[in-house]
């Protein structure tokens, strides 16, 4: 079922998402291979003081396909003679459009395409007028880490009487070889390192396939196994046990797999405290 709902187009999966008015003329201006199966890719508005504007956890439409932004707004933005950019992560893939911005390097470095911002599934969530997010969690399987690491990397810039109290990351990923060059672990780890331990960040990595995995090169919540519901009840609660009462505050975004998102929302969404407005999920296939 997942290998089929997985083949709708982009277009056609989306019809039913916003999507912004404008058109936006952008060159593919960086190309760096995080390891052999990604791709991150930088995307230059055309005009060079132009500013695209996005929430954090939108994608784009290109001429090839859809992708999710991994970036975060601030960083769309012009800063001196610097342009701002738009960020994606590309899995390796024969799938068409994929396949198209794996070519060379040197036959689409520097081309023209086209996009348009668009996607509901952002931060901050729409919650009730005087609701506020106190506790965040991000839960991420494989390249479901790029729309939460848009939102993450926003939270994060956020002056601290702006940002939740308390956010959680739970990243479930085959590991890179070597593990340092896994999507987006190096950021990571540079956010954690960035927010201390009066932060309010916690990173969870759990890294699955059965590879051999040095844990000192790895966040010290590493784990060698996938995310199971223990571990997202500790995630709703953080170091104590809140119930109802205590999490109302609390917002999840889930992004993985069909199999994994669909059975981490619905557990979610029953736990007590928990509804469907605060267990946010984006489902891409």
């Amino acid at each position: 079922m997942a290998t089929v709902r997985s083949s709708i187009p982009h277009e056609d999966r989306t019809a039913h998402e916003p999507r912004g008015n404008r058109i936006e003329p952008v060159i593919l201006t960086s190309i760096e291979e995080v390891n052999s199966t990604i791709r991150l890719l930088r995307l230059t508005p055309s005009k060079p003081t132009h500013t695209i504007k996005f929430h954090p956890g939108q994608w784009v439409d290109t001429l090839v396909r859809g992708f999710t932004l991994t970036s975060p707004p601030s960083v769309a933005q012009p800063h001196g003679s610097t342009p701002g950019y738009l960020e994606l992560a590309i899995q390796k893939s024969r799938n068409p459009p994929a396949a198209w911005l794996w070519r060379p390097v040197s036959e689409i470095l520097l081309s023209q395409l086209a996009v348009r911002v668009g996607g509901s599934f952002v931060y901050p969530p729409f919650l009730p007028p005087g609701s506020e997010v106190e506790r965040l969690v991000l839960i991420a399987g494989g390249v479901g880490i790029n729309p939460l690491m848009s939102m993450l990397s926003h939270v994060m810039e956020l002056p601290q009487a702006e940002r939740p109290r308390e956010v959680e990351v739970l990243y479930s990923t085959k590991p890179a070889e070597p593990v340092e060059k896994t999507l987006f672990l190096p950021r990571l780890r540079s956010l954690l390192e960035e927010a201390g331990q009066a932060g309010g960040l916690r990173l969870n990595l759990f890294l699955t396939g059965g590879a051999k995995v040095e844990m000192g090169m790895v966040p010290e919540r590493s784990f060698l196994r996938r995310v199971t519901r223990d571990d997202l009840l500790n995630a709703l609660d953080g170091d104590g046990k809140r119930g109802a009462q205590g999490r109302k505050g609390t917002v999840v975004y889930v992004c993985g797999t069909p199999a994994m998102t669909d059975d981490f929302v619905s557990f979610l969404t029953r736990q007590d405290g928990m509804t469907p407005d605060r267990v946010l999920c984006e489902k891409w296939w």
